[in-house]
């Protein structure tokens, strides 16, 4: 179960960070409030974040994704076509990772510098993405649940 949250995970975050954003699918408040599905995610959005937040919306193939940030921490939020929450992305420093977290990477990378952190969201399940570095080696770790493992590595 947890290897395919895992898998799923990646796939979105892959998609929401590999996407093509430009200022053709970048959608303004008035267009979002003609589309009934639109108004409903950003009832969802101003639910779980609050008002007020000076979020970009963007229109994707399957729905839409909404950014903003507080402070050093950046925020997404994807949609589905009907206005449906689907996931959500946080991402941050070492600083912002939970103290379990951040004791499990560093008590088996602890000649590693925790680069940053995306923290996915997905009805009840949180996975952490770990970008740790030691010199020109890197790995992205996923934790979940007190488990590591590694899911992309350029040292062999």
């Amino acid at each position: 179960m947890k290897k395919i949250i895992s898998i799923l995970v990646i796939t979105c975050f892959y998609f929401v960070s590999h996407a093509q954003i430009n200022n053709e699918i970048l959608v303004s408040t008035q267009t979002l409030k003609a589309d009934r599905a639109a108004m409903k995610a950003e009832r969802q959005f101003w639910k779980k974040y609050g008002d007020g937040k000076n979020e970009s919306w963007y229109m994707l193939a399957a729905g839409f994704l909404a950014e903003f940030s507080e402070g050093p921490i950046r925020y997404k939020s994807v949609f589905d076509y009907k206005g449906n929450w689907l996931y959500s992305i946080k991402e941050y420093n070492e600083q912002g990772l939970p103290k379990e977290v951040r004791e499990l990477v560093k008590s088996t990378y602890y000649d590693y510098s925790i680069g940053w952190v995306k923290e996915v969201s997905q009805n009840q399940s949180v996975v952490y993405v770990v970008h740790i570095a030691d010199g020109p080696g890197w790995k992205d770790l996923l934790v979940q649940d007190g488990q590591m493992e590694v899911q992309h590595s350029n040292e062999l």
